[in-house]
């Protein structure tokens, strides 16, 4: 009986506890470069363009609309952009330096951190991006 108890309380806590967010990330960031595993600044289509990602408090996170359009421009897509299509993922940390996004694809964890007013975010294939705070 006690065991039983136990297991639901313990479960009713699993699912009943909110997510982790950390309040440093809540905001608007400009995206600045990235750096590949051997530490060189990646000049890919998103070099110099100065997107602005912004970490919502309620766990939305949502990039910025001219990256959409950009690349639809870039794969020769005429039709008028349309707000409704920019995917909003979901974030939440653990332990102030894990960040995980969740989207339609599925999910992704990256190591986060900051150094003064820049956003560090670290992936598993040594990648590192740059991120500057939109005051």
């Amino acid at each position: 009986m006690r065991i039983s108890i136990l297991l639901i309380l313990l479960l009713f806590s699993a699912f009943s506890q909110k997510a982790e967010r950390d309040p440093r990330l809540v905001g608007k960031w400009m995206f600045l470069y990235d750096l590949d595993p051997n530490g060189e600044v990646v000049k890919n289509e998103f070099y110099g363009k100065k997107y602005v990602t912004t970490y919502h408090g309620d766990g939305r996170m949502v990039h910025d609309p001219q990256m959409f359009r950009d690349a639809d421009r870039r794969h020769g897509i005429k039709t008028p952009f349309d707000y409704s299509d920019i995917p909003i993922l979901e974030w939440k940390t653990t332990n102030n330096e894990t960040l995980t996004l969740t989207h339609a694809m599925g999910t992704l964890q990256n190591r986060y951190g900051f150094a003064g007013d820049t956003l560090i975010i670290g992936t598993s294939k040594g990648y590192t991006a740059y991120h500057l705070r939109v005051k």
